[in-house]
């Protein structure tokens, strides 16, 4: 009977999802400042109704930036002591790449009106393991950006496969505004998604298409069940956070809001 965890606070949403021998539960919030409270909470609730306990799962998943300082720190500390304490490795993911994954889930996957979130994620994974006949969509393209703040935005381009899966194309990176826009000029995506700011609304001629997005912890779920599958999860003290800004810029933000 394999089991996962998968936590998500990079961003204003945090969210965490289990499964437990192919049964998914979640419990997704968007309460910016509150990610600190919340996030044990969702995992002691998600672990109690499934009568499941740290040593028995197989692997946890995070996001591991780009993202908040802040966000990041609350996830990568949470997914630590709970890997420690269990002897449970990890997987780590990028956070755009999950933003990716939970657009496509959200508003690109065949959806019947009593479907859940769930057993939608369920089908995607089934499909990009066994291969099963689907919907072709290779050859598209998807931006995710992140507000960075200061005038600057996290970055990715992703490819996706004809059964979902996602292809880089470029390395995730901090880009100011003007390189942001030039950076979705450059790929031509189909689809512009995240948290963007003022970004598309001063630029709405060169970003015609955008969907907010926040990633939620169900699609981090789905990655660390298949690279678990592929022998991929390691320990957790051989991940590191990726911030694409240096630290301290987020330890001057700091010292500003105590004036």
């Amino acid at each position: 009977m394999a089991s996962f965890l998968a936590i998500e606070t990079s961003t204003p949403a945090c969210s965490v999802a289990l499964m437990v021998d192919g049964a998914m539960t979640s419990r997704y919030s968007e309460e910016p400042r509150s990610h600190t409270r919340l996030v044990m909470a969702m995992v002691n609730e998600l672990l109690s109704e499934s009568n499941q306990t740290v040593q028995q799962l197989d692997a946890i998943g995070v996001t591991i930036g780009p993202g908040s300082f802040t966000g990041l720190r609350i996830g990568f500390a949470t997914v630590q002591g709970l890997a420690f304490g269990g002897d449970v490795p990890v997987v780590a993911s990028s956070t755009l790449e999950i933003m990716v994954a939970t657009y496509l889930r959200k508003h690109c996957a065949d959806q019947s009106d009593n479907e859940s979130d769930h057993k939608v994620a369920a089908k995607i994974a089934a499909k990009i393991a066994d291969k099963s006949e689907s919907k072709s969509t290779q050859g598209n393209t998807i931006v995710a950006i992140l507000d960075a703040r200061m005038g600057e935005f996290n970055c990715g381009c992703y490819q996706v496969g004809a059964y979902g899966e996602l292809e880089a194309l470029t390395a995730d990176q901090l880009l100011s505004a003007e390189q942001t826009v030039a950076f979705i000029e450059k790929h031509q995506p189909q689809m512009v998604i995240g948290e963007a700011g003022r970004l598309v609304e001063d630029n709405a001629e060169k970003v015609p298409c955008f969907t907010p997005v926040f990633p939620d912890a169900i699609d981090v779920l789905a990655r660390t069940a298949a690279q678990h599958n592929k022998g991929l999860a390691q320990p957790i003290d051989s991940i590191e956070l990726v911030y694409l800004r240096g630290t301290d810029a987020w330890q001057k933000r700091k010292r500003l809001r105590a004036l």
